[in-house]
């Protein structure tokens, strides 16, 4: 996917029209019916979708505007979500090996102890 703007447009519009298309086109035409359309033959159905597209992105700034902050704070509650349960993991996992080293030296002791009965 492409597209080209004016730099007044700046990124967010472009982008998200970028982002509606290829929503749109991969519902349409996912799942091997693009791949098999000769060249050209689905213009004229989705050249329309285009322009709707274009369209009300270029009509609703403020709402794409808005939408991009939304799913920059998503995203960084993504990333803070991800940080926290590598670090439960890390804490989980540790506690794990602490059991398993402590198990591990009580199997040393008794294998003393058992080792001082049989002499």
């Amino acid at each position: 996917y492409c597209v080209v703007a004016t730099e007044s447009a700046g990124r967010q519009i472009p982008i998200a029209f970028l982002e509606r298309v290829k929503e749109d086109f991969s519902k349409r035409y996912g799942g091997g019916k693009a791949a098999n359309a000769k060249a050209m033959s689905l213009n004229r159905e989705f050249g329309s979708k285009l322009k709707a597209h274009m369209k009300y992105c270029a009509e609703h700034p403020e709402e794409i505007s808005r939408l991009a902050k939304v799913k920059a704070q998503v995203s960084e509650v993504k990333g803070v979500m991800m940080e926290n349960i590598e670090k439960v993991i890390a804490v989980a996992l540790s506690e794990s090996l602490i059991k398993v080293l402590d198990r591990g030296e009580k199997i040393e002791v008794l294998v003393d102890k058992t080792e001082n009965l049989r002499s």
